[in-house]
């Protein structure tokens, strides 16, 4: 059976990692949805930071990103394995972690690759959220119109000239299949890919700062103690490690977020123009929009996922060693 212990491994990857990622993203995604708020938000568009959402609008693009997140946490835990294995000094002994700037390196290339595959989904969760704004905007506004008119006597109704609106503006989209129709409608192929960029380093970000973070602090805990590796240590581990993602990776997270907003191109040339006129226009603090969700967000989503992992990655190698016994 020793031949088929990669497919053995590939498969506690596999299994570990969407467990994992289902359930992190299911319990972490209001806290997704209210820093997507923050960072999307406009005074003029979406009118008042305090509103209140429904309970249903929290999860508002939690479908897609349960789909982009079971690829990007299979292409995480595999790739940084894989790495990992090549990246190891054949002087030591096998079963010595590395160290180092080949951590390092490992995290970076691990988000790199993770980072290719998660920006149609960021996409078309970004416009959902978008969406759902702009539908309580304007509930807010019908509401208020209403009440003003209680009070308002006229003789006539004023007149509005008839505007030819895309039916996508008319009726703003929650669900992800008409979402991905408006994207692909609207603003093509292309609509999927915008933000690729600050993604990307928001990414090799996250990696380099948990990974490393994480792997040092497993050592520290290893060499105190004889015991193994258990879920709950991992959960701790993972939530500790999490804190120095948001504060590292946030101003990249808020310029992603605008840009891939469905009105981009209308506000920002490029990424640095983005960051430039958030930081001009907004002030300095702008760029951690949202930043005490996320932390919310991922510490949560960083020790459910590496502590689901563990357990689900030592349930299959019991499951191996029982079937091969």
């Amino acid at each position: 059976m020793s031949n088929k212990d990669p497919d053995y491994y590939i498969l506690s990857q596999f299994v570990a990692g969407s467990a994992a990622s289902i359930f992190h993203t299911t319990i972490s995604h209001p806290f997704e949805f209210i820093k997507t708020t923050r960072q999307l938000h406009n005074s003029i568009l979406h009118g008042s930071l305090d509103r209140v959402y429904p309970v249903r609008a929290y999860f508002t693009g939690c479908s897609i990103l349960n789909v982009g997140v079971l690829c990007k946490t299979f292409v995480r835990f595999y790739t940084f394995d894989k790495v990992c294995q090549l990246l190891k000094d054949p002087n030591l002994p096998r079963d010595r972690p590395i160290t180092g700037s080949r951590m390092l390196a490992a995290a970076i290339l691990t988000g790199t690759m993770e980072s290719l595959c998660i920006v149609p989904f960021e996409n078309v969760k970004t416009t959902m959220i978008e969406n759902a704004m702009e539908l309580a905007h304007r509930k807010d506004e019908k509401i208020s119109t209403a009440n003003a008119s209680k009070h308002k006597s006229t003789f006539h109704k004023p007149s509005t000239p008839s505007q030819k609106l895309n039916p996508y503006e008319t009726i703003p989209q929650t669900r992800m299949s008409n979402t991905i129709k408006e994207i692909y409608s609207t603003r093509g192929v292309k609509g999927f890919c915008q933000g690729a960029m600050p993604t990307m380093f928001r990414q090799v970000g996250n990696s380099a700062v948990r990974f490393t973070a994480f792997t040092l602090l497993t050592q520290a805990a290893s060499a105190r103690s004889n015991e193994p590796k258990n879920e709950y240590l991992s959960i701790g581990i993972g939530i500790i490690s999490s804190v120095a993602v948001v504060a590292v990776t946030q101003p990249l997270d808020v310029v992603k977020t605008r840009m891939q907003s469905k009105r981009r191109q209308q506000l920002y040339k490029n990424s640095l123009n983005c960051c430039y006129r958030i930081f001009v226009q907004e002030g300095v603090a702008s760029l951690w929009k949202g930043s005490i969700a996320r932390f919310f967000k991922v510490g949560l989503s960083g020790g459910i996922s590496f502590g689901v992992y563990q357990y689900f990655e030592s349930l299959v190698n019991t499951l191996r060693l029982e079937y091969n016994s």
